[in-house]
């Protein structure tokens, strides 16, 4: 015979009257449950109605039980993140269930999750419903979570840090993590970020039993984050709902809470902290060389990366300048160009390198010589990756020192504040540029390591010094170029006398007779590098990049 059952709103009658049997109440759906009888531990039950709660309910059940997926949900804070999808949700399921069932709630810390249970426990116990339905049996602990339904069945949610849990646990009604990126006690670190990815992809999601879903909810706190990664985890559907509704037609995401000039104040107030906690967009320095506002001047949403695979073809007048910074294996190589014409810079290509070996990026940044006819270019050899594989003669060797940075980026900084340069708004390479503090420093992380900042640095250099050298010094940059490739070309002459010769053309220089001079790069130890192809006014030595 059909068990019996009776809708959501029979059940509060029933309940009322002592109904004791669960089975007997149809529990709804996660949506309706939240609205109905959740909100009934709290103070304001009218806030459940939020469009934002109706939303993640229904996606996410719809996500777990349909579609067969996990679910991650982005949330600014105090927006009922945890309290509906990780709180809510648990005790749903354990109402739900016909067997004994064990759910794990997971946290950075063992304290943390301890938290959330005691939480949880407390608002069981001021629902005037659920208290009906399941009986306590540790009604003395606060940090345990242990209920039975009429039918007898064991209802649990342990707890756990995201190090500290019980090795070899598995759960068979849900993992939740709750925020497993936020430490109460001290700011996390990138390296921490990269210890909490590898342990909760490698530990955490073989915890539940085949089929158990997995529940991952949080504010993030560095690019690159777990939660950034998630986003792309083909086992998981992410949402990110910042305070600021994306949602057509809608512009605060609570306004029952939050309202559009309460939001603007703390905005105003703590811009960087409000940018990580409240629009999702995770800050890495509160010291940045650009800030927010510096670099919204110069993005233009309107331009494109030009394909790279492409024959360019560019008017009279136009000249073509690049950047290149070289990865470690951590994090990719960085290409950017820009196109000048009179006062105007504008960047017409990007290009994020992850993964490939240095033959390939040699081969490819010789294509973009080619196809883009590159004026001039720079590439970090720092570490001289790049170095004797054949590299194009129009990229030059730019050498990091604390010097070289700084020169970089003050004129990064210069072609900001004048307004005439444009770069492409990709999210990406913005962040990138966001995380350089004040002392040309930046957190490694899976999106890069201030990459995008040092590859636009030094193609505005190289912008720069052809501006001050053409015709004034050394003439026509890109005819030095010529020379150099024809020099090597042929075998003819180095590459110290190709440039030798060019800026006899344009100086009243005559050779020297007498000794070698020695270099007036100290850190040089080529003889070639002397006074001839040394630019006292900008203390800059054309052979080997040196910058007094």
């Amino acid at each position: 015979m059909p068990q019996e059952v009776v809708t959501l709103k029979e059940a509060f009658g029933l309940l009322s009257t002592g109904i004791q049997n669960s089975e007997k109440v149809a529990i709804g759906s996660f949506w309706e449950f939240t609205r109905d009888i959740w909100s009934q531990s709290f103070e304001r039950p009218e806030l459940f109605n939020a469009w934002h709660v109706e939303f993640l309910c229904t996606e996410m059940e719809s996500t777990i039980y349909d579609e067969g997926l996990n679910y991650t949900a982005v949330l600014p804070r105090a927006h009922f993140k945890s309290t509906i999808l990780g709180h809510a949700f648990a005790v749903w399921v354990l109402l739900k269930a016909t067997t004994d069932t064990r759910i794990l709630y997971l946290s950075y810390s063992d304290t943390m999750a301890k938290y959330h249970i005691s939480e949880i426990n407390k608002e069981v116990a001021r629902n005037p419903f659920i208290s009906n339905w399941i009986r306590n049996e540790a009604p003395k602990a606060d940090y345990t979570f242990r209920y039975r339904n009429s039918n007898g069945n064991s209802l649990e949610i342990e707890h756990g840090g995201l190090f500290s849990f019980k090795r070899g646990m598995h759960v068979n009604g849900a993992l939740i993590a709750d925020d497993i990126l936020k430490d109460p006690e001290n700011p996390l670190n990138m390296s921490q970020i990269n210890k909490i990815e590898e342990h909760f992809m490698t530990e955490s999601m073989f915890i539940p039993n085949q089929g158990v879903p997995v529940v991952v909810m949080g504010t993030p706190m560095l690019p690159g984050d777990i939660l950034a990664k998630l986003e792309t985890d083909t086992r998981f559907k992410h949402r990110k709902l910042p305070a600021f509704d994306p949602v057509p037609g809608r512009r605060v995401l609570m306004p029952e809470l939050y309202d559009e000039d309460w939001l603007l104040e703390q905005q105003k107030a703590k811009p960087k902290s409000f940018a990580s906690e409240f629009l999702l967009h995770p800050f890495l320095s509160t010291e940045s060389y650009f800030s927010e506002e510096d670099l919204a001047k110069v993005l233009d949403y309107n331009l494109r990366s030009y394909p790279a695979n492409h024959n360019h073809e560019f008017s009279e007048g136009e000249t073509i300048f690049a950047g290149f910074d070289v990865g470690k294996k951590r994090h990719p190589s960085h290409l950017v160009i820009f196109k000048k014409k009179g006062d105007r810079i504008e960047q017409i290509h990007q290009t994020w390198l992850d993964g490939w070996d240095y033959t390939q990026q040699i081969e490819f940044l010789n294509d973009i010589a080619n196809n883009f006819k590159l004026t001039k270019g720079y590439v970090d050899n720092t570490r001289g990756e790049l170095e004797d594989r054949g590299l194009d003669a129009r990229w030059w060797p730019m050498h990091f020192t604390a010097k070289s940075k700084m020169t970089m980026a003050q004129i990064f900084e210069t072609y900001v504040n004048e307004g005439n340069t444009r770069l492409i708004a990709d999210e990406r390479q913005t962040a990138q540029i966001l995380s350089v503090n004040n002392e040309l420093k930046a957190p490694e992380t899976p999106m890069g390591h201030g990459d995008a900042f040092f590859s636009v640095a030094m193609a505005l250099q190289a912008c720069f010094e052809s501006s001050q050298y053409q015709m004034q010094t050394v003439g026509n940059m890109q005819e030095v170029l010529e020379d150099l490739e024809t020099a090597i070309n042929d075998a003819e002459k180095t590459p110290a006398q190709a440039v030798q010769d060019r800026l006899l053309k344009y100086n009243d220089t005559t050779p020297n007779d007498g000794p070698t001079p020695r270099p007036l790069n100290p850190e040089c130890d080529d003889a070639n590098c002397g006074p001839n192809v040394w630019i006292p006014e900008r203390g800059l030595c054309l052979y080997c990049g040196f910058r007094k």
